[in-house]
């Protein structure tokens, strides 16, 4: 079994879920219209299983309510995340993972005391994912009544509450959930389980921790990657609140009360990063918000959670690194405490491989799908496509509009980027290579060469 790295145990258990998960979607029962083809049946099973949230199918029209109980399984496995399950199978073997293992699966020791039990680390994802679930379709249970059929309550707020909470993005209305955009109980509750869902599974634990601690008169400090996760997370969101608002106001915010513009501007932010509701039409924001937005997606969530993106833990890195650089310091730190080298170029190569691969595809999509048009008569789709490219890269499922358009080709080359956008641009590599992968005993002579 030494060829099942742990890395390479995501990438697999995730391959084996989206192939079931693409027999399952090709059921005759799924969409109403009759059988999907193999590739829209991919690509679907690829978006629940990846959290993604882009379709080729509208969930609301074209999906039977057994489809519908399918999409939501999928996306229920794909948010506790297949690495959860790789992290099951190391505790049935009874193998203590190493600290290799740990960072291949997505999960790191921040707590004190150690390593957390995995035993322990199982069942808290469990219970911690169905608790904030079912407290949030119970609050949307209510706000739902009389927006959709009756008795169809309970069923639309679980769906909307898992896809929330697993960042996922899917809706059963056909505008996603614009037509809540004035319901703060509604928008609150949604952006309450994106938020939680995308910090991380051991940043909500040691919160939790943090709390009890405290209750109890023994407060204990949280560790540097839950203040990073928590600081740098809610910067991002008021970055993107300032952006949006600004960029929007005289735009598709025009004339709605200012409430309401923030209530509108907060989510979008929230969602981008992410998720992929939206109460704004995607494709009628300027191209300065669609850029803003982009870099939202590209950035993501925090390690260990539902959210893609190159992670806001690697965004933090890097920043930290610049800072240093340009102060002269021979380490990168955060909150006084100094980023060990490895961790750094960690965060370089994951950024490294997320920007090649995200070049590689906007340059493929560019010859085989706009092959033979000149710029002037494509200058819009060059953002399209980009858009669509940083969306399924971050598993975040907002579109321009253009996802069911795309050639088969194209809609297999999305599919491919969520996968690699899931299960991480530095995991896929690890499980392509870290079987064979040997420790040198030597280093190198060092010499200097000029960069920048």
């Amino acid at each position: 079994m030494k060829f099942l790295t742990p890395a390479r145990m995501v990438a697999v258990s995730f391959a084996a879920a989206i192939g079931l998960g693409t027999l399952l979607v090709r059921l005759p029962g799924f969409a109403s219209a009759g059988s999907l083809s193999w590739t829209d049946a991919l690509f679907m099973a690829t978006s629940a299983i990846c959290v993604t949230g882009l379709t080729v199918v509208d969930l609301s029209r074209e999906v039977t309510h057994q489809g519908q109980w399918i999409m939501l399984a999928l996306i229920q496995i794909g948010g506790l995340g297949i690495m959860t399950f790789s992290v099951f199978f190391l505790v049935i073997a009874r193998r203590r993972p190493s600290l290799r293992d740990q960072f291949s699966l997505g999960y790191a020791p921040h707590q004190r005391g150690g390593m957390v039990r995995w035993a322990r680390l199982l069942g808290f994802v469990f219970l911690m994912t169905l608790s904030f679930e079912l407290v949030g379709a119970v609050l949307l249970s209510g706000q739902m009544r009389g927006m959709v059929p009756a008795g169809a309550e309970w069923f639309y707020a679980l769906f909307h509450a898992v896809s929330a909470f697993c960042n996922a993005g899917f809706s059963l209305f056909p505008d996603s959930l614009s037509r809540f955009g004035r319901n703060l109980p509604v928008m609150g509750t949604m952006m309450g389980l994106i938020f939680c869902g995308g910090i991380g599974f051991m940043v909500i634990e040691e919160i939790r921790a943090w709390g009890f601690a405290r209750w109890r008169g023994r407060p204990i400090r949280l560790s540097l990657h839950s203040r990073v996760c928590l600081s740098w997370s809610l910067g991002l969101v008021a970055v993107g609140v300032a952006a949006v608002w600004a960029l929007e106001r005289s735009n598709l915010l025009l004339g709605m009360p200012g409430w309401e513009q923030g209530l509108r501007a907060l989510f979008l932010s929230v969602t981008s990063r992410t998720a992929g509701f939206n109460t704004l039409p995607t494709g009628d924001l300027t191209n300065a918000t669609l850029q803003v937005v982009m870099l939202l997606m590209f950035i993501g969530g925090c390690p260990g959670s539902t959210a893609g993106g190159i992670k806001v833990t690697t965004f933090a890195v890097i920043g930290a690194l610049i800072r240093a650089q340009m102060n002269g310091a021979e380490s990168a730190s955060m909150f006084q405490r100094r980023i060990p080298r490895e961790t750094v170029a960690r965060a370089l190569a994951i950024f490294a491989v997320a920007f090649v691969l995200v070049n590689a595809v906007v340059l493929g999509f560019q010859v085989f799908e706009q092959s033979g048009i000149p710029h002037r008569l494509a200058s819009g789709n060059f953002l399209d496509l980009s858009f669509e490219i940083f969306s399924a890269l971050g598993t975040v499922g907002l579109s321009t509009g253009m996802t069911a358009g795309l050639s088969d080709l194209g809609k297999l080359w999305i599919t491919l980027l969520m996968f690699c956008g899931r299960i991480g641009p530095l995991t896929l590599a690890l499980a392509l290579v870290e079987a064979r992968r040997r420790r040198a005993h030597y280093e190198y002579t060092e010499e200097v060469i000029d960069v920048g």
